[in-house]
């Protein structure tokens, strides 16, 4: 059956008295220990913000970390440790070798090496590109993983990490602690608690525009710290513990609220049971009138961990190496209506989209997608957009649209029998217009999260409501 999307937070759920006291769920509030950027480019003249806000009086490990588009592999990951109330902010930017490179103006102490920091190719050697300019495009996370209870590393009696009149007492202290392996002998942590949160804001000085995002919000990952070595790849979607997922959804045809609490046999799984959804939907529009442009952005943050192997794993469909087709990517094939303002409608196949993509079916190959509306420039110059609906393929010049995951069989089942079909997907739209053909040359930008339909079948842990309302 299809619902509408309603994601409750764990501490919901316990004073309900259902569900696992530990179980990845979506927040609702806006904050909690992951957060997830669907996108960042530095294509063309565009430059990626970003910002990560601890909210809480406590003190917070941060792991970021940069992915690429192509296949989601690490370009560049780091320690952020943010203080009480701390911000800390960045830019994704152009890089001297033609890559892209990490800068901040921020004064919270990180494990970066240099600032600016560049990218790195190390994990290139999967068949796709080798080149630097694979950096370019992707996303990124910040995960919380642990929280501080005791960073006095130099013993003055002052917590290293803790700004005094804008400056942590002594950041050096906490990278030469990971030098010479004093750091966890010397530190007390604990459980991440969560209380983040994050904006991401892609901007064109030149063109004058700029479209922002909240992250999309993880709460319950870490039972436990994971206070590892900034060097370390983990923790990653795999370390999601204790391997459970809690979704709430709502039917309005019944009037019922449900709660699916799962059990999984991968991290991986529970956080892409989580972010799973049969379809995605947000507007466009290519109207010539605003001389607008419309880019979707469709990210599935998990998808490297079910397709790198010999065989891909469900809910995805191809391998990334040695893929049927000899292309070297994973394509996952994917439905799509699109509707004009006035219920005009089109359902465009292979033959309507340029480049077609494979087998003249519509398909997303990267992990981090972009998919261009009408026949002018590109929104964000992107070297992934894979698929181009031209203005023969809309109904009209504005509208919105329906992207769909049920083609193939893009189904995962729990432990516990409950069958989730579709992909583990974030993103947004953003469609930027202009005002030249009256004599101003201004331009405007806006961006918009997707909106989600789910299709879960099993037996939830709890059901409340009744009939739907007359």
């Amino acid at each position: 059956m299809k619902m509408k999307k309603k994601i409750l937070s764990a501490a919901v759920l316990a004073a309900l008295g259902a569900g696992s006291a530990q179980a990845v769920n979506l927040s609702t509030d806006g904050t909690g220990e992951v957060l997830v950027f669907p996108y960042f480019t530095v294509q063309g003249n565009e430059e990626t913000l970003l910002s990560i806000v601890n909210t809480t009086d406590e003190g917070k490990v941060v792991k970021v970390r940069f992915r690429e588009a192509y296949n989601t592999q690490e370009v560049l990951d780091f320690h952020v440790y943010l203080s009480p109330y701390d911000v800390w902010v960045a830019k994704i930017q152009d890089s001297a070798d033609g890559g892209a490179e990490v800068y901040t103006p921020d004064n919270s102490c990180t494990t970066m090496d240099v600032n600016p920091q560049p990218f790195t190719d190390l994990l290139f050697g999967d068949t796709g590109p080798t080149t630097s300019d694979r950096e370019r495009e992707g996303y990124f996370t910040a995960i919380e993983i642990a929280r501080i209870v005791d960073m006095d590393l130099d013993g003055n009696g002052l917590q290293d990490y803790v700004h005094i009149n804008g400056t942590p007492d002594n950041c050096n202290a906490i990278r030469q602690a990971w030098l010479n392996g004093t750091m966890l002998a010397s530190s007390t942590v604990d459980q991440p608690t969560g209380g983040l949160m994050g904006t991401l804001s892609i901007i064109n000085v030149q063109s004058g525009t700029e479209v922002s995002v909240p992250a999309t919000v993880l709460e319950n990952f870490l039972d436990n710290p994971q206070h590892v070595a900034p060097g370390s790849l983990r923790p990653d979607w795999q370390d999601a513990f204790p391997r459970r997922s809690d979704v709430m959804v709502s039917d309005s045809a019944t009037g019922t609220v449900s709660l699916y609490s799962d059990a999984w046999t991968t991290g991986e799984d529970a956080v892409s049971a989580v972010l799973m959804a049969s379809a995605v939907m947000n507007e466009y529009s290519v109207n010539p009138a605003t001389e607008a442009s419309t880019a979707w952005i469709v990210t599935f943050p998990t998808k490297s961990l079910y397709v790198n192997g010999v065989g891909a794993l469900p809910p995805f469909t191809h391998t990334f190496a040695g893929d049927t087709d000899g292309d070297g990517v994973s394509c996952d094939e994917i439905g799509m209506t699109i509707f004009d303002r006035e219920e005009g409608q089109l359902s465009p196949d292979g033959s309507l989209v340029s480049p077609p993509p494979p087998e003249q079916t519509l398909s997303l190959c990267y992990e981090a997608n972009v998919v261009q509306f009408g026949d002018s420039s590109d929104v964000f110059s992107a070297a992934n957009t894979e698929i181009r609906f031209g203005n023969s393929a809309l109904p009209g010049n504005a509208g919105w649209a329906k992207m769909s995951f049920t083609a193939a069989p893009h189904t995962m089942t729990s432990v516990n029998g409950t069958v989730y079909t579709g992909l583990p997907v974030i993103g947004f739209k953003a469609t930027v217009l202009g005002n030249s053909n009256v004599g101003v040359g201004a331009s405007y930008a806006a961006a918009v999260n997707h909106a989600y339909e789910r299709s879960i079948v099993g037996t939830p842990a709890f059901t409340v409501g009744g009939s739907a309302a007359n």
